[in-house]
């Protein structure tokens, strides 16, 4: 599932769009293997999110180099509806930096209007 701003923004496709095609196929690939996962901490491929991040989980998977890319798509976690993770934002990891560097702030605040009922949900195609 993708979340939908009010106006119909959804930031998730715009980073989507934004990619490469190895990217794109990268992370098609990474949700069709974790829709046919049932427990996905049992998976590298996903990492529930702590501390600050809490409430927040994030798909994970790479891209061999030079150089290697490690991308990190964002969304609400748990999930609010059993097997519908909300994808919220993308961002990509460079040792312990994250660009967009305000990435998880965004998934965040997109969660927390989430939770107060603005916006929607769809089908992530």
């Amino acid at each position: 599932m993708a979340y939908h701003l009010a106006g119909g923004f959804c930031p998730i496709q715009d980073w989507y769009a934004a990619q490469d095609i190895e990217v794109q196929a990268a992370f098609d690939a990474a949700l069709t293997t974790l829709s046919a996962t049932a427990d996905w901490s049992d998976t590298w491929q996903f990492k529930e999110l702590t501390k600050a991040h809490a409430g927040l989980g994030e798909i994970r998977f790479k891209l061999e180099g030079p150089p290697i890319r490690r991308l990190r798509p964002v969304g609400i976690w748990p999930p609010i509806v059993e097997g519908e993770f909300i994808l919220l934002v993308g961002c990509e990891k460079n040792r312990n930096v994250y660009i967009p560097h305000d990435a998880f702030t965004s998934a965040l605040e997109y969660k927390r209007r989430w939770e107060e009922r603005e916006g929607e949900v769809h089908e992530y195609i």
